[in-house]
């Protein structure tokens, strides 16, 4: 049904883009002192602050970041719409749709979705960015050692790895890091540096593995373990570790463009250097004197923060390492003294520093993390689920199953086992939750699912295979006691439910009752009927040409006798009017653009008009007939109020079903409460 996937649309977008102002700890504070304070009753329903806090987050056209900002009326009014609401639902209870049994498995089908989202969200994703988070507060100076080996199936690490533990052996006997980097790294301009890697490293700039070993070493000292990668065993020595920070800077750049000629280009900027020191503005030499074209427009500012592990703000983009020393080292304030890099010298201004705005870097950190660990993680966790559901597997069993299986006609064909021998079939394959599964039931799981088939192959593609099986079963027993474990997923999946049964509430009190009434339209229609007009109306044919010679050499044919609707099917160079023979029928004086012209000239006679100038070309009309304005009869006016008067209608039934469900649940508004939260949310602010 539609209506189910839209909800769940908006339940798991609900769910992964919560809104920052929530999470924000003093209105958490606030939630948990006033959070069950009840603005209102529907019959012996309690409805409190927090569930209609909850509700207004949602409302995108929301004018404040918080409902008791708002104005004492604005609130009542969103407090009766959450009413009228939870009235809906209520009556969905008492008319028993809940226990519908379609509307049961709706509600199973969809909770498994949307469950496994949530599932993964707060076990994965979340954590990790938030961790992510957390350490990009942090940056850090590394030094690496790395061994190489080759890639393919079967590679041989080998050598990489005794090369490797020979380069740790002497580090922990005390040898220098540099000098060892130099012998052993085989990234050879990196070995030369000893090691040091330019830029500054914070979270998400460098593989997990080398992060994590990075954030777990203080500075000085050198990781205790050899790190394995899929390309290179590495060795990890943090050199330092410092605040993250953000750095808004600026320079006077002078070029060098001719290398013969550097000692003029330093003298240039030392001369620049001696105005400053002696008092002469900074930006306004920039403005004037800085090559660089971009900044000197900004009297010399780059515009944006920048930090040394992530980059410009905006374009990321990584500032020469030397430059970046010197603007680093600076107070807010300061100019350096010249500093040279690839492209010239520079002088370079401090202006000002702050901290990271970590949330501004989260959906950057997510994305990284989907696309780079999520899958890794997910099958970690999968397998730490099929531990406890005791999946056990059949080594033996397993083994003779392969000898007999064509793995190529098991990828191609259906029905691939009847082909073994039956004793295999029916030996057990592997084991879950204390349950054996025998061969022929694997088979056939695998036919129900073609895509598993590609992950066989051999003894670990088997495996895999048979952990995919039962991976919807894993994901199935992950989420049990979901509810119990988050209160939010029970919000979540009791808000989703109500969603159901308010539509099929609403559809049966509304939606089902809102066939057109013709008398009930005609007696609309008998109140409203000067308001439809229809516009005069040309019945016309046209051949149309891109000259005004040809069409008065067409236009004299006519006029001398040639049937029109043949010159038209020979001639009009308008696109499928000439297999009508011109023909428009019956046009709008006000839509059609030759209508119009005929109007405006105060053509109504039934005639053939000598050429007009239409749109890109020329138009000889014969008017067949012309109809004045005129007021609407009922059935042409149908499709103008049609679509007014149902909404009137589903007004109505929705009123009068409100007023009919109030009457056993009547809904209370406590205005003394109303005024105590936005007393309070005021107080706090």
């Amino acid at each position: 049904m539609n209506v189910s996937r839209n909800l769940i649309l908006i339940t798991l977008s609900f769910l992964i883009s919560i809104s920052p102002i929530i999470s924000q700890t003093q209105h958490s504070e606030f939630l948990k002192k006033y959070g069950q304070t009840q603005l209102a009753t529907v019959g012996n329903e309690p409805i409190t602050y927090e569930q209609i806090e909850r509700a207004y987050q949602k409302n995108i056209s929301k004018q404040k970041p918080y409902l008791y900002l708002l104005n004492r009326d604005s609130i009542v009014d969103f407090v009766k719409l959450y009413s009228n609401y939870r009235l809906k639902v209520i009556d969905a209870k008492d008319k028993k749709l809940d226990k519908d049994s379609s509307v049961q498995a709706e509600i199973q089908q969809n909770r498994k979705i949307l469950a496994e989202s949530f599932l993964f969200e707060k076990k994965l994703t979340e954590p990790n960015v938030n961790l992510m988070l957390e350490r990009r507060n942090i940056e850090a100076k590394v030094a690496i050692i790395l061994t190489t080996f080759e890639q393919g199936p079967n590679k041989d690490t080998t050598s990489a790895f005794k090369k490797i533990n020979e380069a740790m052996d002497k580090l922990k006997k005390g040898e220098n890091f540099g000098a060892i980097a130099r012998e052993y790294c085989d990234d050879k301009d990196l070995g030369n540096n000893g090691g040091v890697i330019e830029q500054w490293i914070t979270s998400g700039k460098v593989q997990r593995e080398i992060e994590n070993a990075i954030y777990e070493t203080q500075p000085g000292n050198v990781y205790s373990k050899i790190i394995y990668t899929p390309y290179a065993y590495f060795i990890v020595k943090v050199l330092a570790k410092e605040p993250r920070k953000m750095v808004l800077g600026g320079h006077i750049l002078v070029r060098i463009q001719d290398l013969n000629d550097t000692l003029n280009y330093k003298k240039k900027v030392d001369s620049i250097l001696t105005l400053i020191r002696n008092g002469a503005s900074f930006e306004k030499l920039a403005k004037e004197l800085s090559d660089d074209k971009f900044t000197a427009d900004k009297n010399g500012s780059f515009d944006e923060y920048y930090s040394r592990s992530t980059g410009f703000e905006k374009n990321k983009s990584q500032l020469n390492p030397s430059f970046e020393n010197a603007l680093f080292t600076l107070k807010d304030g300061e100019i350096s003294d010249v500093v040279k890099t690839n492209i010239g010298f520079h002088i370079i201004k401090r202006y000002a520093t702050k901290n990271p705005v970590l949330d501004n870097e989260r959906d950057d950190l997510r994305n990284l993390y989907r696309k780079q660990y999520y899958e890794f993680d997910k099958q970690a966790f999968l397998d730490s689920i099929y531990k406890e559901m005791k999946l056990s597997i059949n080594e033996r069993n397993l083994a003779n199953l392969i000898t007999y299986i064509d793995s190529n006609k098991i990828k191609m064909n259906l029905n691939w086992a009847d082909s073994l021998p039956k004793e295999i079939l029916i030996r057990e394959l592997y084991s879950i939750q204390s349950k054996p599964i025998i061969g022929q039931d694997y088979a056939k799981a695998m036919d129900a699912n073609p895509q598993f088939k590609s992950l066989a192959g051999n003894r670990d593609g088997y495996i895999r295979s048979i952990k995919k099986v039962n991976e919807s079963s894993a994901i199935q027993y992950a989420t049990r006691n979901l509810e119990n474990e988050y209160p939010d997923f029970k919000i979540l999946i009791q808000e989703f439910v109500d969603g159901i049964l308010l539509f099929k509430a609403e559809t049966m009190e509304v939606w089902e009752k809102l066939s057109f009434d013709t008398t009930r339209a005609r007696k609309y229609w008998d109140s409203t009927k000067t308001r439809y007009i229809r516009e005069p109306m040309y019945d016309i044919s046209e051949i149309f040409v891109l000259s005004d010679s040809t069409a008065q050499s067409i236009y004299k044919q006519v006029i001398d006798g040639g049937n029109f609707d043949t010159l038209a099917s020979k001639f009009t160079q308008r696109p499928n009017y000439r297999e009508k023979s011109g023909r428009w029928g019956l046009v709008s004086a006000k839509s059609n653009p030759i209508a119009k012209v005929l109007f405006e000239q105060n053509i109504t006679q039934k005639q053939i008009v000598q050429p007009i100038k239409i749109e890109t070309g020329w138009s000889i009309v014969k008017i067949h007939d012309y109809q004045p304005s005129r007021q609407k009869t009922f059935e042409e006016a149908i499709p103008d109020f049609a679509s007014k008067m149902q909404d009137q209608v589903q007004k109505e039934l929705l009123a009068n079903w409100l007023i009919r469900i109030d009457k056993t649940h009547p809904v209370k508004i406590n205005q003394k409460n109303i005024d105590l939260i936005m007393k309070a949310g005021k107080d706090s602010q």
